[in-house]
Parts: structure tokens; C-alpha cells; sequence
């Protein structure tokens, strides 16, 4: 029976293989900003999703202090921004900035609305108690209408109704 750990190594390396930048993979090591891309997904390690600026994991990076830590496989990336000192790096930065793209991004609304849906989950959880699972489902679609907020899709809603009843674990 083949072993999940080792596809889930293989699968890690080739991912990781995958961040290297072109500069790395051509052994311009000297001219790597080392930020190989943005966004984010799933980080088997970590067994969650994961967000944030990709670095190449080249071994020419290792002493650079915006490197990921631990299982991580990015960073905030106001931390590539503002602490890498690869040699590249700062080439990237006067390319992004003459570009006009915002890096980092400004990601206060990002964080506001965030901490909006972590109210209205709480209010609905602190209102829900002994509710059944469709008065749960009220509660939660009017606290998100009340802060403005997108309601979201229906397995979304109906997934968090299953953890406000106590049904689902907490993964954060």
C-alpha cells in the first residue's frame, strides 16, 4: 500500500520547485528578488489554507530575514516588502513602484470586512443557543446583512450554522 506522507512530500517538493524564479532556476542568483509570486492555497504541512507573497525557496535566500518560517510557505507581503535583502529585491520594489502597483496592498478593507464576518459569526453564536439549525441560519444572514456584508454561498452558510451548533471543529 503506497505510503500518503511520501506523495504528500513528492507533491511538497515539486510545489516548492514550482516557487524557484527564473533568475534562481537560471543560477542568476544574483539577480532573484526573491518573490516568485502572490495568492495563495492549500499548505499540506500545515493542513490549511494559506495566503500571501511566495518566495523561492532557493537555498540563495537562506539568510534572508523575510524568509518563511517553519511549516509556513509564505509570508504577509508588507514582510517581503519591507525586510528582504536579497540582491534583487530591491530592483522589484523600484519596478513595482515605477509600475504604479501597490505592493503591499492595502489591506485594511480586507481586514475590516474580516473582522466584520467574525462579528456577525460571534453575535450569531451568542444569540443562537438552542436554536434549530434554520433560526441559526436567520440569525447569521441578518447580523451579515446588518454590517452591509455579502451574504455568502449556501454551503458556506450552512457549514457555519453546523459549527455554531457545536457540530464542526474549530480549525483556526
Amino acid at each position: 500500500m503506497p505510503n500518503p506522507w511520501i506523495e504528500i512530500r513528492e507533491q511538497l517538493a515539486e510545489f516548492k520547485e514550482s516557487l524557484r524564479t527564473r533568475q534562481c532556476v537560471r543560477g542568476a542568483h544574483a539577480d532573484c528578488p526573491h518573490l516568485s509570486g502572490g495568492g495563495g492555497g492549500f499548505n499540506p504541512l500545515r493542513l490549511r489554507r494559506e495566503f500571501g507573497a511566495g518566495l523561492c525557496p532557493c537555498s540563495c535566500h537562506s539568510s534572508c530575514p523575510a524568509q518563511p518560517r517553519g511549516k509556513r510557505l509564505t509570508v504577509p507581503p508588507e514582510s517581503w516588502y519591507t525586510a528582504c535583502t536579497c540582491p534583487g529585491a530591491e530592483h522589484e520594489r523600484r519596478s513595482m513602484n515605477e509600475a504604479g502597483i501597490e505592493f503591499p496592498p492595502d489591506l485594511r478593507d480586507a481586514r475590516h470586512l474580516s473582522q466584520l464576518r467574525k462579528e456577525a459569526f460571534h453575535a450569531t453564536q451568542a444569540r443562537a443557543a438552542g436554536g434549530s439549525s434554520a433560526e441559526i441560519r436567520e440569525i447569521y444572514v441578518a447580523e451579515m446583512r446588518a454590517r452591509s456584508l455579502k451574504i455568502p454561498p449556501e454551503q458556506i452558510v450552512d457549514a457555519l450554522v453546523e459549527r455554531i451548533n457545536g457540530e464542526l471543529p474549530r480549525h483556526e
